[in-house]
């Protein structure tokens, strides 16, 4: 489907390689001078994303392409929808993996007034197949150094930021000089050398990376059974999302499945994203026991940063979450915003209800809501 929107072309695939050509890959995005986007919404990323999460999720795709009147790219819009308890959500391709919602957005995209992003979205929605909520999340306010121009059309400020740090490559390290665990670093570091040779490596072929793989699965798992929180590496679809992208995307840009090991025993694990110029600290893990103490988690943190200045990145990027560990590395915070916008009646009553449930929960003391998180997670478990 093809339309008008003032000086602007929309176009609308369920099939996003109709916009092949033009939507950039997780590799190619460092030589797409003119495309800026985050590596949630790559080409390849979100073929794996449909693949794995979306089918588990049924998840209907709506690709939107945005040119101007002389068929310049403006923007590529990765988003879907959803029915849940009888509930149609319309919003960006997530599932719970993805950091940053965002559209890839052009050169071209910069001289975007707030009013003409206002009338193409309107006009998005109208056209889009029949939904009831339009479910906007962890949208930042800026893609590269274009202005984000869903940030304002996601009404509120999102719970939580994302943060970077802002690396010099090839220049200096003083990111890690800045961080206030450089000094015990260095003396766990000492400690661990002295019980074996310690080695940064990245998983590279394919039994590697499966290996790898599972020692990051079984760490991971082990330390959400510890804090009680939902193991997603439990749910099929998500553990094959992280699979797959690993053993087909870990060439060259695209993912990072990295491990620490003392006398070949691997001890802390990670696997991220790596795009254009910026790096993914996504899911880092750690072995237990004996070597707790020896912090491997944060010690293959800062081998990662070291190797980001060693490979031309400008940005390390630690998601979102307010953890204290990234304000010792004086991060940098990115603003977030999110949304629920009822279309029906059904979307207005849904809307309703989850307004309702946030008041309460606003009123509650701290004491209860741990107590039902808990309760929640264990009836989920079983």
């Amino acid at each position: 489907m093809t339309f008008s929107v003032g000086a602007f072309i929309v176009t609308i695939s369920n099939d996003i390689q109709s916009f092949a050509t033009a939507w950039p890959k997780l590799r190619e995005l460092e030589k797409a001078e003119n495309a800026r986007s985050y590596a949630f919404q790559c080409r390849d990323h979100l073929e794996i994303w449909l693949e794995t999460i979306g089918a588990e999720r049924h998840t209907r795709p709506l690709f939107v392409s945005v040119s101007d009147d002389a068929g310049r790219p403006v923007m590529m819009i990765p988003l879907g929808i959803e029915k849940h308890n009888g509930v149609r959500f319309l919003g960006f391709l997530d599932g719970g993996v993805v950091d940053y919602n965002a559209p890839v957005l052009f050169g071209s995209a910069a001289g975007l007034a707030q009013a003409d992003a206002v009338a193409l979205w309107s006009s998005i929605l109208r056209l889009a197949p029949a939904h009831d909520v339009v479910v906007l999340q962890k949208v930042p306010q800026y893609v590269g150094d274009i202005p984000n121009p869903f940030y304002k059309l996601a009404a509120e400020p999102w719970p939580a930021s994302g943060y970077f740090l802002t690396l010099d490559p090839g220049h200096d390290n003083r990111a890690l000089q800045r961080s206030t665990y450089a000094a015990d670093n260095r003396r766990q570091r000492k400690r661990l050398s002295e019980i074996g040779e310690l080695r940064f490596g990245i998983a590279r072929n394919e039994r590697e990376i499966a290996d790898v793989f599972d020692t990051f699965v079984r760490q991971k798992s082990r330390r959400y059974a510890e804090t009680g929180a939902h193991n997603g590496l439990d749910v099929p679809a998500k553990r094959a999302y992280y699979s797959a992208l690993a053993q087909r995307l870990s060439n060259g840009n695209g993912v990072q499945l990295s491990y620490l090991s003392v006398d070949h025993q691997i001890v802390a694990t990670h696997w991220g994203l790596v795009a254009g110029r910026r790096f993914y600290y996504l899911m880092p893990a750690y072995e237990a026991g004996i070597w707790r103490k020896f912090s491997p988690g944060r010690l293959l943190m800062e081998e990662l940063v070291a190797w980001s200045y060693d490979n031309g990145i400008e940005a390390f990027d630690l998601g979102i979450g307010d953890e204290e560990y990234k304000l010792k590395w004086r991060a940098q915070a990115i603003a977030l915003s999110g949304g629920l916008i009822p279309i029906t009646i059904v979307g207005r009553t849904y809307c309703a209800v989850v307004q309702a449930r946030g008041a309460l929960k606003r009123r509650l003391p701290p004491g209860v809501i741990r107590v039902i998180k808990s309760l929640q997670t264990k009836t989920h478990k079983s």
